[in-house]
């Protein structure tokens, strides 16, 4: 029985390599492609606050 994945982006994904620098080329690849690059801003931009917001959440209910 052949139990080897046959997804070329799952086996990319597991061949050992560090997860930190295939998520990085990831995104790079997916920023820098050249399209909807108005779209892709907003969603950093609303990742960005979503980030800044639950850390001043926190500081809020902690202090």
């Amino acid at each position: 029985m052949d139990t080897e994945p046959k997804n070329k982006l799952t086996n990319w994904w597991n061949d050992g390599d560090s997860k930190l620098k295939k998520l990085l080329f990831i995104l790079s690849s997916w920023w820098t492609d050249g399209k909807n690059k108005l779209i892709k801003a907003v969603y950093v931009s609303l990742f960005l606050h979503f980030v800044f917001g639950i850390f001043w959440l926190l500081q809020y209910i902690l202090i």
